[in-house]
């Protein structure tokens, strides 16, 4: 009986050894299945890498297959990084706004609307290079009731935010005219310190005088679209460098007084004795604006009392969100179809411009 009962269990432990030696050859052999599998898997990703530069290649240039689809490409980049940019802004403007200011909530009850002004003011101003002034200044005036000169300095400052927005957004895809770029600069400079620092005319004359000036370059404008005149150039002549100068400076003084200009006069100088393409000349207007409303900014701040930033700070971020829409607008727009925005919106400025000379 024992002898028995020995076997049994001999034979249940030899069938248990047996399952348990079936079991470790079947996972030896899974094992160096997989191992085969991964031998084989390692071996495909190191001929893939061993080729990847070849193939990288080609398939860079599939996707560009010339040096224009290559900028592009760029762009796309510089879009996207824009794109955070204007998310990122207005957190960033919160953060500030509330850190500096001690009451906000009252304060942004009573000049919300400032933030719509400045929108407007730089959609239509960077559509045109004239610049938001004509919107700041009469709003400011008329609507909150604030002195001339103040209304001058809030107009700069949004401004240097708003053109310098909308020249980033213009840049992305439009050329500028660097030698009127570079011809401009030193007339600019000068205008500008001039008009601020030397002579200080009637602000009142100033506007009558060039809200006249404003309604005949937008006028000659439409003449020019009537007589269809084609302006394909991408620069202007050498000979014209030293008129543009002071046309630059010329722009960079009505700028000092009435905060706009600049880009006006040298972008209808473009269009109308250049023959330069509408969009590289309002382009190049759009930046010469920025470059002048930011340095007559630092001027104010630092030699004329001071900025209101108090005020300032709700157009300037309308101001972003408005230059930032204004050159995708631009671009959809048919060439003579911006000529006729330009010249509409100078003859609308010229015309705001000698109604707040008429009853001043």
């Amino acid at each position: 009986m024992q002898l028995i009962l020995l076997a049994t269990r001999r034979l249940k432990l030899s069938r248990q050894q047996f399952q348990l030696l079936n079991i470790r050859l079947k996972s030896n052999a899974i094992i160096q299945r997989k191992n085969s599998q991964i031998v084989k898997l390692l071996d495909c990703v190191l001929s893939i890498l061993s080729n990847l530069p070849s193939t990288a290649t080609e398939h860079f240039l599939l996707k560009t297959n010339s040096p224009v689809e290559a900028s592009q490409n760029k762009v796309s980049l510089k879009l996207s990084a824009r794109q955070v940019a204007l998310i990122a802004f207005p957190l960033f403007w919160l953060v500030i706004y509330f850190f500096l200011t001690p009451n906000p909530m009252l304060l942004l009850a009573g000049r919300w609307p400032l933030i719509l002004t400045g929108f407007f003011g730089a959609l239509m101003g960077n559509l045109s290079a004239i610049g938001g002034g004509f919107v700041f200044i009469p709003v400011t005036i008329f609507v909150f009731h604030i002195a001339p000169l103040i209304a001058l300095k809030i107009a700069l400052a949004s401004q240097a935010f708003g053109m310098t927005t909308g020249a980033i957004g213009w840049l992305s895809k439009t050329p500028i005219c660097k030698r009127t770029f570079l011809y401009a600069l030193p007339g600019l400079f000068a205008g500008a310190t001039t008009s601020s620092l030397l002579l200080h005319p009637s602000p009142q004359t100033v506007k009558g005088l060039f809200g006249v000036v404003s309604i005949i370059l937008g006028i000659l404008v439409i003449v020019s679209i009537l007589t269809k005149r084609q302006a394909q150039k991408d620069t202007i002549d050498k000979n014209l460098g030293p008129i543009v100068s002071v046309v630059a400076f010329i722009g960079g003084l009505i700028s000092g007084w009435v905060a706009i200009g600049e880009g006006e006069v040298v972008a209808a100088f473009l269009i109308l004795v250049g023959g330069v393409k509408s969009r590289t000349s309002i382009a190049t207007g759009v930046l010469l604006l920025a470059i002048t409303s930011i340095y007559l900014t630092l001027l104010h701040q630092f030699f004329l009392g001071g900025i209101p930033w108090d005020y300032a700070c709700f157009t300037i971020l309308g101001c972003v969100f408005g230059a930032s829409l204004a050159p995708v607008i631009g671009r959809m727009a048919a060439e003579h179809r911006l000529k006729v925005i330009f010249a509409s919106i100078a003859i609308l400025d010229g015309c705001l411009f000698i109604y707040q000379w008429l009853t001043s």
